[in-house]
């Protein structure tokens, strides 16, 4: 996918320096903090050399919106080239009711005050976790469906479309799985993961915090996907999707509050938060541009070809910021393991994190830079890397998904 917003982004490569004691520890121009996931009691201790790791820092002060795209904080909305809507005062107003999505990212919120935000959950944890995902028409009803809509559709002319199910659900068609497990990512890819450390954490088999890192990574790579599925629909099937877009992303929250996936963005780059919560607007703007005047909304098909323009705009603006927001957050566990490698301290659950969620970048990553992507790719397929592999892979990740 073609990258649209153009900025400088500057590294300032610090040298790690030695710490007392045998273990080393990187240092960095910015501290990205700890990821929250729990130390894994059987890593192994005393720090690997880490004289000549480099630890690449983020200067997002170069950071530039494109001049197309939708600006609605303050004093920013009169500079854009967007029509004056309902969105410009940078809140978010709802199309209909509290949507769907919210009471999915407060599950989520439990799942996590229950698993990676606490040390060695028990199997009564995992219990009380798993009975938040599978509420109906939560988490999983979701995720067993979920498209990666990045991927090529599924032609209707497919002998194994099902004309009773809904266009949006052919991913729970087996047939449709088999042949499209790209497209149908949520129950070829993310379900498989949670069910698997779900079950292992119920039945106590294994390290506690690597299965609940793995289940936060799985759904991160969820709530990411879905973000950007509901903008799509919002425009394409029901004007309600719209909602669900800033619900999944923010959770019901406001900028300055979200739960979720915001917060975890917000924590690594507070620009690409801010700049999400734009493009969620633009949706929201286009959504309210073209509403008719009995409030019904024309979809996409119907519309002008201006106004399809427009919502492509939009929708790419949040393309490009999600995708920067899912790096940021890959990035602050990988500075997290490298940090732990270095000192000598735990690091397995932020490396089992990592290798459930960072597939879901990977395609788009080899879309736009074969030779990083591959280095990413080779880091995921490693069982432990050195701190010095994760350094590097973090260099490949800033070069592929700049700020947005």
């Amino acid at each position: 996918m073609k990258l649209l917003n153009s900025c400088t982004l500057s590294l300032a490569l610090v040298l790690a320096t030695g710490c007392p004691g045998g273990g080393q520890e990187s240092a960095s121009d910015t501290d990205v903090g700890s990821s929250g996931n729990a130390s894994n009691s059987t890593d192994p201790t005393g720090g690997q050399d880490c004289s000549a790791v480099m630890v690449p820092a983020i200067d997002e002060s170069s950071c530039m919106p494109l001049a197309t795209d939708y600006m609605p904080r303050t004093n920013m909305s009169a500079d854009d080239t967007w029509p004056a809507c309902i969105s410009d005062s940078g809140t978010y107003t709802l199309v209909a009711g509290t949507p769907g999505a919210q009471a999915r990212i407060d599950a989520y919120e439990k799942i996590a005050d229950a698993l990676w935000r606490k040390q060695d959950p028990t199997p009564d944890d995992f219990t009380f976790a798993r009975d938040q995902y599978v509420i109906p028409e939560g988490l999983e009803s979701r995720i067993s469906r979920r498209e990666d809509l990045h991927e090529d559709p599924i032609p209707m002319d497919d002998p194994d479309w099902d004309p009773q199910v809904d266009a949006d659900k052919q991913c729970t068609v087996a047939a449709i799985v088999a042949k499209y497990p790209k497209r149908c990512i949520g129950p070829t890819a993310i379900q498989p993961i949670l069910d698997e450390a779900f079950a292992a954490g119920q039945a106590g088999t294994g390290d506690a915090n690597i299965n609940a890192a793995r289940i936060h990574g799985a759904l991160v790579w969820f709530i990411y996907l879905s973000t950007y599925k509901e903008a799509n629909t919002c425009a394409t099937e029901t004007a309600e999707d719209c909602d669900a877009t800033w619900a999944y992303y923010t959770g019901g929250q406001s900028i300055d509050a979200g739960i979720g996936m915001s917060a975890e963005v917000k924590a690594q780059s507070v620009t690409t938060h801010e700049r999400i919560h734009d493009a969620i607007l633009a949706v929201r703007c286009w959504r309210d541009l073209n509403k008719g005047a009995m409030s019904e909304y024309p979809l996409l098909p119907d519309l002008p070809q201006d106004q399809v323009d427009l919502f492509n705009q939009g929708w790419e603006q949040l393309d490009q910021g999600l995708h920067r927001g899912f790096a940021v957050v890959l990035r602050g566990h990988m500075q997290a393991y490298v940090d732990a490698a270095c000192a000598g301290t735990p690091y397995a659950a932020e490396w089992a994190f990592l290798q459930a969620a960072a597939k879901g970048l990977q395609s788009e990553a080899e879309r736009r830079d074969a030779t990083n992507a591959a280095v990413l790719a080779d880091l995921w397929a490693k069982a432990e890397p050195t701190a010095a592999e994760v350094a590097a892979g973090i260099t490949a990740l800033d070069a592929i998904f700049p700020c947005t």
